[in-house]
């Protein structure tokens, strides 16, 4: 059946006057971010994120999902862990920029890169710290790996992130279809895929994620059991100042003696468990404007 009138005309005034108007708008901040210095890109943009977006509707979500994970903390203890979550989702934009240099200079510390220096593996991280150093994992351990992306719904800008990318010695994947041909042939090849855990996947398996079912991204789970890969997570910190740690943490233990359907789920919740347990540790520095628990 055709496309209604409305929704055609809707998919024409986006590609033809609404992303290129946004791509104008965001174009010559990026440049003027990557002119800065990086600290100063950093911290401007952790300034302005703090004085605007508790101003938008995105406040809400934020302060409404920091309910559902803490539902024990007072509307202050909400209010100011929210304020800390802008400031920092600012300074990883403002830091975007410069993540080749930031680690250049030595401003990201790792630990566990041996793990996965040889051999095929399944690297999970999550939108924590400065997620961007996760693209980078496998250059770091001497390895072109293949990442998982969803495109931006923008098309200019999501061309524009990927050439963006070119520079981290890895090969990209389209969420989907293309997605799982990609993994599947890095991995028989014994190579190295990476994937973030933590999004809402609504063709996912319905996982506990703070006491929640929530459909949760399973391809790890099955590419794991089906050719017999060990899954690592990766975690990203935001350390004092402009220092990251990202940390490579041992094989995940896979179930035995289960179904397949069963070890899929069980796999799938221990990454969700574990990506739990960051979100408590240092729960400002986690992504909390995606909808993790749906509308």
């Amino acid at each position: 059946m055709a496309d209604p009138l409305s929704f055609r005309l809707k998919k024409l005034f986006d590609r033809y006057i609404h992303d290129p108007i946004a791509a104008l708008l965001a174009i010559p901040l990026f440049l003027i971010l990557k002119i800065l210095p990086y600290k100063i890109s950093s911290y401007l943009c952790g300034t302005l994120m703090l004085m605007i977006a508790p101003l938008t509707s995105y406040n809400n979500r934020v302060k409404k999902h920091m309910k559902i994970a803490f539902p024990k903390k007072s509307i202050t203890e909400i209010n100011n862990l929210s304020r800390k979550h802008w400031f920092m989702l600012g300074q990883t934009i403002g830091e975007m920029p410069h993540i080749n240099k930031m680690i250049q200079l030595g401003r990201l510390k790792t630990e566990g890169l041996e793990k996965i220096k040889t051999g095929p593996a399944i690297l999970v991280g999550a939108h924590m710290g400065n997620w961007e150093f996760l693209l980078r994992v496998g250059d770091l351990a001497g390895r072109r790996a293949g990442y998982v992306f969803r495109p931006i719904n923008n098309w200019i800008l999501n061309k524009i992130q990927i050439k963006r990318n070119e520079d981290a010695n890895a090969d990209f994947y389209r969420k989907g279809r293309l997605a799982a041909i990609g993994m599947a042939g890095k991995l028989k090849a014994g190579e190295v895929v990476g994937l973030t855990g933590d999004q809402l996947l609504r063709e996912g398996i319905m996982v506990p994620f703070f006491g929640i079912d929530t459909p949760t991204p399973q391809a790890a789970a099955i590419m794991s059991l089906k050719w017999n890969i060990p899954i690592y997570m990766v975690r990203i910190e935001r350390l004092n100042g402009i220092r990251f740690k990202m940390t490579i943490e041992d094989k995940l233990k896979a179930p035995k003696n289960q179904s397949k359907d069963k070890a899929v789920y069980e796999i799938t919740k221990l990454i969700s468990s574990r990506i739990e347990k960051w979100i408590i540790n240092k729960p400002e520095q986690w992504l909390w404007a995606h909808r993790r628990w749906g509308k």
